[in-house]
């Protein structure tokens, strides 16, 4: 089209040029020639302000051919008769082209500033809008806003694998076609923006990273209603780092608020379990006291009278090591446990331990295997006490009635190690690293009482203690193994003679 090649501001320059001869020709015998040119440069001056360099570089050519006309000897014509002139002419055009170009420089940077002002408060108004986002929906929304501001829309693939490998993106915003997903996949893993120009839609993906790891894809694409391309590269790279510093805000939060959820959970629950155990510890010691005394009375009860006395001790003892376990469960979670420590030696633990299940163990062929020269070891005596009657009680009631049930100590440098090893079917293949949580049992087994607890109170008092507790399937039979540190025990002086 002609006014496209042909701009308006082209005949602007060119007229105001025209205007300034005709206003200075019928000054023409009362203003001296150098003031005639000082007016041509302020028009060539306020065209390189106004108009531009083009149109500028035009008005000089322009005013150098008027004053040459109109103003220099002889008048309408081109002819120049004095030789001095010519300075004249390439001082003006000089001048002209000069100014033209230094003023059209100081335009240019002065756009640059304004477009860098731009930019800078559309990435200041898009990081304080993403920092109020609460989810990655209303993030995704606020980059697909900010981004139609620009002329694009914006999508934003988000990385759901916990690896970050890309294998599998959550989308919010404009679907994509299966191309595209591929490509943002390949810029993705390559970690770098790829442009591509299909059917006259230009689009670029840029990978995203937060400070730990790559998050998604930024896919922006140019907005066809608008008519407008992509913004620059460096704007979009920018756009896209604050995409990706906002979706690890947003999986960090989530992941704080669960773990906050998760501890009031278990808060909770151990306040409910010292309440409970509490409540129900005094009544069922009561019990076991009126259950062994109703045992052991004199003379002695008619036989089936006493089966249910025996009975009635046996299910009123194991209810009230249940509700010990779950009572040192709750103080050991809540940490209000404080440990007696004190050297002493492990036999008394395991004599100790046996007698208190001696109604549990008789139908069992129990095993102990201790070095004959077991130093002391540094212990709280009663919670470790706990733990053998728990390992214990476990391997009986997971065994069959007759079968053989080992405790086995060892000594070596990490320290003093202790087997519970029963026969039977073991801990299910799958099941062996959650045997240890709370309420968690080796499978389902509704002929053997219990409520998962036991094991979990052994892990709890062997980790306050600084030592480990694995659970392992050995020998056709289930063997649970924990560590004790030695220590250096203190050394033994006699008495004064």
């Amino acid at each position: 089209m002609p006014s496209h090649r042909f701009p308006p501001r082209y005949p602007i320059a060119l007229a105001l040029c025209a205007l300034t001869a005709l206003a200075a020709l019928p000054l023409r015998g009362w203003l001296d020639l150098a003031n005639i040119v000082m007016l041509f440069l302020l028009v060539v001056f306020i065209c390189a302000v106004r108009l531009g360099r083009g149109p500028a570089v035009a008005a000089a050519f322009a005013s150098v051919a008027l004053f040459d006309l109109l103003f220099v000897p002889p008048h309408l014509s081109f002819t120049v008769v004095d030789a001095q002139y010519l300075v004249t002419f390439t001082v003006m055009l000089a001048v002209g082209l000069i100014t033209s170009h230094l003023v059209a420089r100081v335009g240019e940077r002065t756009e640059a500033m304004q477009a860098r002002e731009h930019e800078t408060r559309t990435l200041y108004e898009l990081a304080r809008d993403l920092g109020a986002a609460l989810n990655v929906e209303q993030a995704a929304m606020i980059v697909d806003r900010h981004c139609r501001g620009l002329g694009m829309t914006a999508t934003l693939l988000i990385d759901v694998r916990p690896a970050g490998d890309g294998g599998d993106f959550a989308c919010h915003g404009a679907s994509l076609t299966d191309a595209e997903r591929g490509q943002a996949g390949a810029a993705y893993r390559d970690d770098r923006p790829t442009r591509i120009d299909a059917a006259g839609r230009a689009m670029m993906f840029l990978p995203f990273s937060g400070a730990t790891r790559p998050r998604g894809v930024l896919v922006v694409a140019a907005d066809h209603g608008q008519g407008r391309g992509l913004a620059p590269e460096p704007l979009l790279t920018a756009v896209a780092s604050l995409a990706g510093i906002a979706v690890e805000r947003l999986h960090y939060a989530d992941v704080a608020r669960q773990s906050e959820l998760e501890t009031q959970a278990e808060k909770l629950r151990s306040s409910l379990l010292s309440s409970i155990s509490h409540d129900l510890r005094t009544p069922l010691t009561s019990l076991v006291g009126l259950a062994d005394g109703l045992a052991d009375l004199r003379p002695r009860l008619a036989p089936e009278v006493a089966e249910t006395a025996a009975i009635m001790r046996e299910q009123a003892r194991a209810m009230h090591r249940m509700v010990t376990n779950l009572l040192d469960m709750a103080r050991l979670s809540a940490g209000r446990i404080a440990l007696n420590w004190q050297w002493q030696p492990f036999e008394e633990i395991v004599g100790s331990s046996v007698r208190l299940l001696d109604d549990l163990l008789a139908n069992h062929a129990l095993r102990v295997d201790l070095p004959p020269d077991l130093p002391l070891v540094r212990f709280d005596a009663v919670l470790m006490e706990r733990v053998l009657c728990n390992l214990l009680e476990n391997a009986a009631k997971y065994s069959d009635p007759g079968s053989a049930i080992d405790l086995i100590g060892r000594v070596d440098a990490g320290g003093l190690e202790i087997s519970v090893r029963n026969q039977g079917r073991g801990f299910p293949p799958g099941r062996l690293d959650k045997v240890f949580e709370l309420f968690e049992r080796g499978g389902p087994e509704p002929a053997v009482a219990g409520a998962g607890v036991g094991l979990a109170v052994c892990r709890a008092i062997v980790a306050a203690h600084g030592g480990e507790i694995v659970a392992e399937n050995r020998d056709g039979g289930a063997r649970v193994r924990f560590t004790l540190p030695m220590g250096q025990p203190p050394a033994l002086t006699g008495e004064p003679g």
